[in-house]
């Protein structure tokens, strides 16, 4: 079959001859007599689109021969049929392929960095740098480099050479298979020749930018997220109309928004100090008021106490300042989405707390768990039923 991809990266509509009719996983694979769909291969997704009136859910290149396998969604009965492909995914790729081989060799010039890996989706464009440290000042130099190559709109070239004469190109292993007959080069006019077997736009300035996102340490490489052309517009877009937000909402210049974010977050820390000071007030009165209002059981003081949408991590610290005190068992409920109980007891108690919380939870179906001194738990229980059952079982207790 006839690869016309590595030729021509433009066409987006053909006719084609279906001479293998075959199955991947389930669905449905053509073998077709020439074609321009790229199959998935170097770090680029294949191509998506139509044959006849199925459509094309993914490309592969059968181990086996070599042959493009069409995997559609649907069987396509006709021999003779016409296929198209999706621009809109075949352009983006063009653009990211392109402005990654112009971004590497960026890297190399300005910095002496070598990719040793790329990776390509729908989702992100990566690059991986041989080396764990890559500064910001080098980062904007190299960006500044790859979109002036972009900007003086530099032919962009497919051309087939002798392997024994690859010297001059930048390659990271030369390819085991050979399907042009000779080592495809993608040269970029005066700046970059890679071998590679992907899609590729005709001139940089198809490109239109580069943009890179951010650097992230990876072990001994350092990670080069990227966008270019159309992701790289829709990436500002969006920070554009983020910015715009964050400026009237803060009432500052987009210049003034960090200054006016430490603000905030110096603010909020000494606000959360504030509302600390005064829950730590407001439990330690809570404490003393419950204290008094512990029922005389003989042995120890029980304190029963129920509340509304009161999560279990605050009636834990109740019940733990409770218990701090001699001869003292808290009972503690809080009706919500779900019922929370906290059971506790004092040092000098010896009743089993997890044992006492789940004969409760039973009725509730909850279950919970903890230490002797402290348990835990959650259940069903509407506000009344969960106040009716912990004075029920404080009385028996009480009457033990």
């Amino acid at each position: 079959m006839h690869r016309l991809y590595y030729d021509d990266s433009y066409t987006r509509s053909f006719n084609t001859t279906i001479i293998e009719r075959t199955d991947v996983e389930g669905h449905p694979a053509l073998v077709l007599n020439h074609t321009y769909f790229y199959p998935t291969g170097g770090g680029q997704p294949h191509d998506t689109g139509l044959i006849g009136a199925a459509r094309v859910i993914d490309v592969i290149v059968r181990e086996s021969d070599k042959a493009v396998l069409h995997v559609v969604d649907q069987p396509v009965t006709e021999d003779q049929v016409n296929a198209s492909i999706d621009w809109g995914r075949r352009f983006d790729h063009m653009q990211q392929h392109t402005g990654q081989h112009i971004l590497t060799q960026a890297f190399v010039q300005t910095a002496g960095l070598n990719t040793v890996g790329f990776h390509l989706s729908d989702a992100s464009l990566t690059i991986d740098l041989d080396s764990p440290m890559v500064s910001a000042e080098t980062i904007q130099a190299v960006e500044t480099l790859a979109n002036q190559i972009i900007w003086e709109d530099r032919p962009v070239t497919a051309r087939i050479i002798d392997p024994e004469k690859s010297g001059d190109v930048r390659m990271r292993k030369m390819p085991e298979h050979l399907l042009t007959g000779g080592l495809r080069v993608i040269e970029v006019a005066g700046f970059d020749s890679t071998a590679c077997g992907g899609t590729h736009i005709r001139q940089t300035g198809e490109i239109g930018m580069i943009k890179v996102l951010r650097a992230e340490k990876r072990g001994s490489k350092t990670r080069i997220e990227f966008a270019c052309g159309g992701r790289a517009l829709r990436d500002y877009t969006l920070k554009n109309v983020l910015a715009n937000q964050l400026t009237a909402d803060l009432t500052v210049g987009i210049e003034e928004i960090p200054t006016a974010i430490g603000r905030l977050q110096d603010q909020l820390k000494s606000s959360q100090r504030a509302l600390k000071t005064a829950q730590e007030s407001l439990l330690n009165f809570e404490v003393d008021a419950l204290i008094r209002t512990a029922k005389d059981c003989g042995t120890f003081g029980l304190i029963c106490a129920t509340f509304e949408g009161r999560g279990a991590g605050n009636l834990r610290m109740l019940a733990s300042r409770l218990a701090a005190y001699p001869g003292v068992v808290a009972l503690l409920g809080s009706s919500g989405e779900r019922a929370n109980l906290v059971f506790a007891r004092s040092a000098d108690i010896t009743l089993d707390m997890p044992a006492l919380l789940n004969q409760l939870l039973e009725k509730f179906g909850g279950r919970g768990g903890g230490q002797p001194a402290l348990a835990q738990g959650s259940g069903q229980a509407s506000h009344a039923d969960l106040e009716a059952a912990l004075q029920a079982l404080g009385a028996s207790l009480c009457s033990a």
